[in-house]
């Protein structure tokens, strides 16, 4: 976001990798996006240090991967640490209520706490911190009080998510790292942006879908889209594969034409 609005930014980031917990083909497909829009990524960077300067910052830091150290002049550092839960000041102890390590309420499926009386909703109990699993917990605990209680948290898996860099990263389900770590015979399915026609219509045509689909079943474990309108095509993905369906009822789905849905015919054939 700082970049597109035209400021130089550099990224220190303290593992080998970009976004680890993504297979290594679509980082690396996010870090070369990014890097075209003039963005810098330092990697293996450890800080040692952030002090004041006459026109804002200078951060220090070691590259661990050959040791030497490095400095960086900035007009403002944005830190990022991840977040947890704030309920130290809450007295949950005296209440009866149960908190993991990192301070979120433990909750069952249907979000009670270990006092019956009491129940959790949102970021507060960890886990995924999304305005659309909050909406979720809502309903969950509406139908818990005032319908049948039959919805719980495990309705909702697989649950996708989008990173609304430019072009959008949006995933659902199993990646093919840990499709094949859990021992799945998967067949792997790839397209690039730059292969849609509507891609170009928009003239954005960085980025890579991919799919995992375990072979014999043509069940789809999970996908993965970096490109125009991935955070509107997961969903498309995320409902077939809550309802059950394999990846020829894609494949063969008939969608406009030019669309990015349309991708999804490639993507699984």
């Amino acid at each position: 976001m700082y970049a597109g609005f035209g400021s130089e930014v550099v990224v220190l980031e303290g593992s080998s990798g970009l976004i680890p917990r993504e297979d290594r083909d679509v980082a690396e497909s996010v870090q070369a996006a990014l890097t075209k829009k003039g963005i810098v990524f330092r990697m293996n960077a450890r800080v040692s240090a952030v002090r004041d300067s006459l026109q804002g910052a200078v951060v220090t830091y070691e590259d661990a991967r050959i040791g030497e150290r490095f400095e960086v002049e900035a007009d403002a550092v944005l830190l990022a640490t991840g977040r947890k839960p704030a309920t130290a000041g809450l007295n949950l102890e005296a209440a009866g209520v149960e908190v993991d390590e990192r301070g979120a309420i433990v909750t069952d499926a249907r979000l009670r706490t270990s006092n019956p009386a009491i129940r959790a909703i949102g970021d507060v109990k960890g886990g995924l911190q999304f305005t659309y699993i909050s909406l979720d917990d809502y309903r969950i605990i509406r139908e818990d009080l005032f319908g049948d209680g039959a919805r719980t948290a495990g309705d909702r898996n697989p649950v996708s998510y989008s990173v609304f860099i430019d072009p959008p990263l949006a995933r659902i389900g199993m990646n093919e790292d840990d499709a094949r770590k859990k021992g799945i015979d998967v067949k792997v399915k790839k397209l690039p942006v730059a292969a849609i026609p509507r891609a170009h219509t928009l003239n954005e045509t960085e980025g890579i879908f991919k799919a995992v689909v375990e072979a014999g079943t043509n069940r789809i474990l999970g996908c993965t889209l970096f490109g125009p309108e991935a955070g509107e095509l997961i969903n498309t993905v995320a409902m077939a594969m809550r309802t059950g369906r394999e990846s020829g009822f894609l494949r063969d789905f008939v969608f406009t034409h030019p669309s990015m849905s349309e991708a999804l015919n490639d993507l699984f054939a």
